[in-house]
């Protein structure tokens, strides 16, 4: 990578016109293929293994060739996939330099949507709070017992749905370890291997007895279960309406936006909540906020 950074200090530097060297020196076979493999294990889960394994094996000329054109047809969540197993591919190569070249010619970004898209989302009676509970009402309904109350559970904590079928297992077989009775806090940082992941983390949910029941009176399923099941009853699968209906009370209802992303997983990225915000963290209020949440989703 030293010839990378000698060409980029040079006067101009240019990312449209910069000459980068040509990747020729790896042998795409099934046992370099196999070795990523192993490596890809130890940094993803094995769904995402998969699916990073998949585009890499595509998509690797992109790296050999500096050619990144196909990647700008794409649809935008595929092309984000793409991008990310390229950046983990060229990491696992030590040509993460390169790759980062290759994206500021391109105009590769890892922003998915607009100023525009976020106010037009923000705006959109389809995704208003009432037509996420709307759907969330219908869904349960029609459900049998077993996944309507997965949802109902989903809701109640604000999990991502993976993470809510996960969490209702560990309640099952290790709740001893995983439920801090005093605070009646779940705490899945106590459970890495599950819930800290590379990009995405849940550190902490605040339960009832209620909410515990539920998890307790439900059969674990799977996500892809669950998907299947709603797509039975003829409806489009919109479990993660269920994290958003809970930020969406929560916020409405008076929690602090940090709090709120505590709970969701998500570690304050300004200064002042880093450094500076420091409140008590009054899980009881929380507590009687998901209560008043539960009267509006209940059917």
């Amino acid at each position: 990578m030293i010839f990378l950074k000698q060409q980029k200090l040079r006067a101009g530097f240019d990312p449209a016109t910069f000459t980068l060297p040509i990747h020729t020196d790896v042998k795409y076979d099934e046992s370099f293929w196999s070795q990523y493999k192993s490596y890809l294990l130890t940094v993803y889960s094995k769904n995402t293994m998969y699916k990073s394994l998949c585009y890499a094996k595509k998509f690797a000329y992109v790296l050999q060739n500096n050619d990144a054109q196909a990647v700008l047809s794409l649809s935008v969540q595929k092309r984000l996939l793409v991008m990310q197993s390229l950046a983990a591919l060229s990491k696992y190569l030590g040509c993460y330099d390169k790759w980062k070249l290759i994206r500021e010619r391109y105009q590769l970004k890892w922003s998915t949507y607009g100023s525009l898209h976020i106010f037009n989302n923000i705006m959109n009676d389809q995704n208003s709070f009432s037509s996420m509970v709307q759907w969330l009402k219908d869904a349960r309904s029609k459900l049998s017992k077993s996944y309507a109350d997965i949802l109902l559970y989903n809701a109640l904590t604000g999990l991502r749905p993976d993470e809510a079928c996960k969490s209702i297992s560990l309640i099952h077989s290790n709740l001893g370890n995983y439920l801090s009775g005093n605070t009646m806090i779940l705490e899945h940082y106590k459970h890495p291997d599950i819930f800290i992941r590379r990009t995405k983390n849940a550190y902490i949910s605040v339960v009832s007895d209620s909410i515990l029941e539920i998890a307790k009176q439900t059969p674990a399923h799977s996500y892809n279960s669950i998907r299947m099941a709603v797509r039975k009853i003829n409806l489009y699968m919109h479990m993660a309406y269920c994290r958003k209906i809970f930020a969406t009370h929560l916020r409405n209802d008076g929690i602090e936006q940090e709090f709120i992303d505590l709970l969701q997983g998500r570690t304050p990225k300004s200064v002042f909540s880093r450094h500076y915000f420091r409140p008590d963290f009054n899980h009881q209020r929380i507590r009687d906020s998901i209560a008043t949440l539960y009267d509006k989703i209940k059917i």
